[in-house]
């Protein structure tokens, strides 16, 4: 039996139901992203966007973490202790800061 990617059930041609589910959990954890971990000057960055966004009522683009897929918010923003509030055109979606992986402010046009 040949044994790659951790599949062990791989060479054989019955699969009883419960290893198939049980194959089925393991690719949905290996598809799962890890978070990032921003780097000092990254958060800074993102602070200053947020700051200058706020003080301008820009909006901006906020990307959020999610283990199986980030998810982007436009809209205007305000903060409340460690929660980002992000006004959108479908209403109010409150973040928390640390899933915060990326800001970007909009251009005005």
């Amino acid at each position: 039996m040949n044994i790659r990617d951790g599949n062990i059930f791989e060479s054989m041609r019955l699969v009883l139901p419960e290893h198939r589910a049980l194959m089925a959990q393991i690719q949905r954890e290996r598809m799962k992203q890890k978070r990032p971990v921003p780097t000092e000057e990254r958060l800074e960055e993102m602070q200053y966007t947020l700051i200058e966004a706020i003080r301008k009522g820009r909006a901006v683009r906020v990307t959020v973490f999610t283990p199986e897929l980030d998810v982007v918010l436009v809209g205007s923003v305000s903060v409340r202790g460690r929660e980002l509030r992000v006004r959108t055109v479908n209403g109010v979606r409150v973040v928390d800061v640390r899933d915060v992986v990326g800001v970007e402010m909009m251009h005005e046009e």
